[in-house]
C-alpha cells in the first residue's frame, strides 16, 4: 500500500493568481491536500501568461501550480458564484490573494464565508495586509522589496538599488501562510470554529530585514548597503579562485584559525588585527584581510579549495550557475528534483517545495491545464453532464475539451 501523504485528508479551494496564493496552494498540494484552483474561464491565472511559453504553456505557471485541479469558472456570474459557494461548504481551507475587500464584493469575505462553512480556514494573502494605510495599495513583490528596505540593502555601496532575482516576499509569504494553515488545522480542532489568517508580502519583507531594522532602531544609525561584505562576520564572502568563485563563511574564531592553517597563512593568524571576529569586521582590517586571502585563493581551483576547507571544518562552497546546480550529481541524488511529465510540454523539472516526512509520501504531478478538471469537479458537486454543457455554453465555465 502506498504511504499516506501528510495532508491527504485536507481539501483546499484556491482563489488566487500570480505567486503568493498559488505557491501556498502548491505547498499544501505537495503535502497531499486536494487543491482546487479557481481560474477565469478565458484567461485563467495571470501567471499563465508570464515568462517563457512552451507549446502554449507557461513554465512560470507550471512551477507554482503543480499537483492541483483546475476549475475554470466565472465567479462574477451568478451561476459561477453558486458553484464556488457549493465548494466552500465542503472544503477545509480557502486561500485567496486579492487586494483586501475584492472578494467581499462577491459575497466571499471571511465574515460571509464562515456562514457557509462554520469550520473554514480562511487564508488571505495580500501585498500590504488587511489593515492600515497601505491596505489598498496595489503591489507585486518588486514594490514590496522596495518599500521593505530589501532593494536598498541588496546592492554594493554606491550602486543603484537592486531587486533580488527571486520573488522573495511572495515566496516567504506563501510559506508563512502555508505554515499558518497547518497550525490553523490544529487550532480548529481545539476551537471547533472557523479561523481567519492574514498574511502579507510586506510583513515578510520586513521580517527578511529585521536584523538590520533592529540595528538601526537601537543605534539610530542607518545601516549602509554592504553587498557581499557581510558586516557581522569576516571573512564571510566570495573569492575568485584559479577557475571560478567560491564562498568562504567563517562563523567563529576556531574556524578562522583552521582557515589560516589550511591556506598556509600563519602570518594572518599571528596578526593582532585579525585575532577575533570583532577585530576582523572593522572595515579597514576587513579590506586588508580580504585582499590578502584573495592572493592566496587565486592560486588553486575552486574544487581544490572547497574540498580542503570542508575537510578542515571550514564552511565553504562553489558559486554555482543554475546549470551547475542541475549538473551536480550529489544534489540530484537528494530527491529534490523530480522530472515530471506534462501532457503538453513533455518532461519538466519539478523542484521539491516541502520538507521530507519519514514514512509519508508527497505528490509530484504537473500543473493543470486551464479547466482540465472542471467537468469532474462539477460532477462531484452533483451537476449533470447536460447542466455542465449548459453552463459552458453560457460562458460560466470552461471545460477542458473546449480549450483543446
Amino acid at each position: 500500500m502506498k504511504p499516506a501523504a501528510p495532508l491527504d485528508d485536507v481539501s483546499v479551494l484556491e482563489i488566487g493568481t500570480a505567486i503568493a496564493g498559488p505557491l501556498c496552494g502548491a505547498i499544501l498540494a505537495e503535502m497531499g491536500a486536494k487543491v482546487i484552483k479557481v481560474e477565469h474561464p478565458t484567461r485563467g491565472d495571470d501567471a499563465r501568461h508570464f515568462g517563457k511559453i512552451v507549446k502554449g504553456e507557461s513554465l512560470y505557471f507550471f512551477n507554482y501550480n503543480r499537483n492541483k485541479l483546475s476549475l475554470a469558472v466565472d465567479i462574477k456570474k451568478k451561476e459561477g458564484l453558486a458553484i464556488v459557494k457549493k465548494l466552500i461548504r465542503e472544503v477545509d481551507v480557502l486561500i485567496e490573494n486579492y487586494r483586501p475587500g475584492t472578494l467581499s464584493k462577491l459575497g466571499l469575505s471571511y465574515e460571509q464565508v464562515k456562514h457557509l462553512n462554520k469550520r473554514i480556514i480562511y487564508c488571505s494573502i495580500s501585498g500590504f495586509g488587511s489593515r492600515g494605510f497601505y491596505r489598498d495599495y496595489k503591489g507585486y513583490d518588486v514594490v514590496v522589496q522596495a518599500m521593505s528596505g530589501l532593494m536598498w540593502m541588496n546592492r554594493e555601496p554606491g550602486a543603484e538599488p537592486m531587486r533580488l532575482p527571486a520573488p522573495l516576499t511572495d515566496i516567504l509569504a506563501a510559506y508563512s501562510a502555508a505554515a499558518a494553515v497547518c497550525a490553523a488545522l490544529h487550532l480548529r480542532e481545539r476551537l471547533k470554529k472557523a479561523v481567519k489568517i492574514d498574511a502579507s508580502l510586506l510583513q515578510m519583507g520586513l521580517a527578511a530585514v529585521s536584523q538590520w531594522l533592529v540595528d538601526t532602531w537601537v543605534t539610530k544609525e542607518e545601516v549602509k548597503p554592504f553587498g557581499n561584505k557581510y558586516p557581522a562576520l569576516a571573512p564571510y564572502e566570495p573569492f575568485r579562485t584559479k577557475d571560478g568563485w567560491i564562498v568562504v563563511a567563517v562563523g567563529n574564531d576556531e574556524q578562522w584559525l583552521s582557515l589560516c592553517r589550511a591556506t598556509g597563512r600563519s602570518d594572518l593568524m599571528e596578526d593582532m588585527r585579525f585575532r577575533t571576529n570583532q577585530d576582523r569586521i572593522k572595515p579597514h582590517n576587513r579590506s586588508y584581510l580580504a585582499a590578502e586571502l584573495q592572493k592566496t585563493l587565486g592560486e588553486r581551483t575552486s574544487k581544490e579549495w572547497v574540498t580542503l576547507f570542508q575537510e578542515e571544518g571550514i564552511p565553504a562552497g562553489p558559486v554555482y550557475s543554475l546549470t551547475d546546480v542541475l549538473n551536480d550529481e550529489n544534489l540530484s541524488s537528494l530527491g529534490l528534483f523530480s522530472p515530471t511529465r506534462h501532457p503538453t510540454i513533455g518532461e519538466v523539472l519539478a523542484v521539491r517545495l516541502t520538507a521530507f516526512f519519514q514514512g509519508f509520501t508527497t505528490h509530484q504531478r504537473p500543473a493543470p491545464r486551464l479547466g482540465e478538471h472542471t467537468e469532474n469537479i462539477l460532477e462531484e458537486l452533483g451537476y449533470s453532464r447536460r447542466k455542465i454543457q449548459e453552463l459552458a455554453d453560457k460562458g460560466v465555465v470552461k471545460t477542458f475539451s473546449e480549450t483543446t
